[in-house]
């Protein structure tokens, strides 16, 4: 660029620029118009203003809201409430086998008879036609609460805090969905804003390109130049506002916002922020383990299927059981001679059984949840290799966030610079439409490459703080 401004500068000296086919009829001269370059300048300043908005929507904000609206998130709340409703179940299970009845027998009548035994006669009076039962009846097993309860109950536990876990991490990923969603929202519409602005920079180039056309000032070349360059500016704002619109939608779907509320941008991106400090990566993998949900979970459901198959260690043993029963019958048949009233008897013992097929049934199962749980190990050993790769990935990308942060500013102040030679040298009849189209396009080119790094770095620290489990230690406050 700088050998052709020197280039132009030596024509300038020099005469009239050789890119005019004809000589300049007499026209008073145009003085440079520094001050309309300044104007360019502020009114894309105030664009920026208008578009950041104090009372917007920030990023934080979208991320709570997806959080709260997420159809992931509230499968997530129905797991957590299916596993309280087991782990009462498997706490009831300690109850003790309490139960009764009540019964009633209408016997056909067997007559009275007599039976000779030892030259004596027994006589059997006739059976009663009506038979009432009220039974009473407990169970308790004895070695279920000394091996198997125990340990179903804490199995039962982990399995509603793996619940619990599930749940917070569905939020952490449903508000993290949409924290990028956000930024990726304000760069369209940083796209567009740019769009527009650069839009209305070449009409008013075009309209001066066309006023010294109209005076034979400038060739046809550089006026059809200009004009296609404004047909190609209309195009593309067209799109970057179509591919906004679409970002928009998504932004809505995910934090749950109507068609009725307008959103606005509440985060100014031109602020400053300071990046995390990039620490060890092995410091980072550890500080990922001990706060990333995604990790808790998969040891959380580890230690649930070792507690679960422990407990079908039980099945090898004999199973011993107290139980207590007790009748009032009319007639009860523990009583001879039977008589025709209600009469009451109890009875209670210990029983000690053995089944082959529970045993049976238990191995089986206990290579299965051994199977499952080798399953979460790999599972687990997976994220953690994964996790390191997406905090090494997050750590360069902040780095090269924050070099892009300042190699882009220099380039902005580069092409504004550019600009505004390159304006002040056509309104003195020194450069041609071309070279101030081209000025154009390297200033639009710098001002959304400065906007774009601003934004990510913001997305950069956002995948970092993500990687590291911040966003879930945050959550957890």
């Amino acid at each position: 660029m700088k050998a052709r401004l020197s280039l132009v500068l030596l024509m300038a000296a020099a005469g009239p620029s050789l890119a005019q086919p004809k000589p300049a009829p007499a026209a008073p001269k145009t003085t440079p118009k520094t001050t309309q370059v300044v104007e360019d300048s502020n009114a894309f300043e105030k664009d920026l203003d208008a578009l950041f908005v104090a009372t917007g929507l920030t990023a934080d904000q979208a991320s709570s809201r997806a959080a709260a609206v997420s159809p992931t998130v509230q499968r997530k709340f129905a797991e957590v409430e299916a596993q309280i409703a087991a782990a009462e179940a498997t706490e009831l299970q300690q109850v003790p086998q309490v139960g009764g009845k009540l019964q009633y027998t209408r016997n056909s009548v067997v007559p009275a008879f007599s039976i000779p035994f030892g030259g004596m006669t027994i006589s059997i009076p006739s059976s009663l036609p009506n038979n009432y039962v009220a039974e009473a009846n407990i169970n308790i097993n004895l070695s279920d609460y000394i091996w198997r309860y125990p340990k179903l109950v804490k199995a039962a536990k982990l399995g509603l805090e793996v619940a619990k876990t599930s749940k917070a991490s569905a939020m952490v990923d449903a508000g993290q969905e949409a924290r990028l969603a956000y930024y990726e929202w304000m760069r369209a519409r940083l796209n567009v804003l740019v769009a527009q602005r650069t839009l209305v920079q070449i009409q008013g180039t075009a309209g001066q390109i066309q006023s010294q056309f109209d005076v034979q000032r400038v060739s046809k070349a550089d006026l059809l130049r200009i004009q296609s360059q404004e047909a190609e500016a209309e195009q593309t704002l067209d799109q970057l506002k179509n591919l906004s619109a679409l970002r928009e939608e998504q932004l809505r779907l995910l934090i749950g916002a109507g068609g009725s509320e307008e959103l606005t941008v509440g985060e100014d991106v031109r602020k400053d922020m300071t990046a995390p400090q990039i620490a060890g990566l092995d410091d980072g993998v550890k500080k990922a383990t001990a706060q990333r949900l995604d990790v808790r979970l998969l040891a959380q459901g580890i230690a649930a299927k070792e507690r679960q198959a422990e407990a079908e260690k039980s099945s090898y043993l004999p199973r011993l059981s107290a139980f207590g029963v007790a009748d009032y019958a009319r007639p009860n048949q523990r009583i001879f001679p039977v008589t025709d009233e209600f009469k009451g008897t109890w009875s209670v013992g210990a029983t000690l059984s053995w089944t082959l097929n529970d045993a049976l049934v238990a191995n089986t199962t206990q290579h299965r949840l051994e199977a499952e749980t080798n399953e979460l190990r790999a599972d687990k050993e997976n994220l953690l290799r994964g996790t390191r790769i997406e905090i090494l990935s997050s750590q360069q990308a902040v780095q090269l966030a924050l070099h892009a942060l300042q190699t882009s500013a220099k380039g902005l102040a580069a092409a504004e610079e550019g600009y505004r030679v390159r304006k002040e040298l056509l309104n003195a009849e020194r450069a041609t439409a071309v070279e101030l189209v081209d000025a154009q396009t390297d200033l639009t080119r710098a001002r959304i490459t400065a906007l774009n790094a601003r934004v990510d770095l913001r997305v950069a620290v956002a995948q970092l703080q993500h990687a590291l489990g911040d966003d879930a230690a945050a959550q957890k406050k």
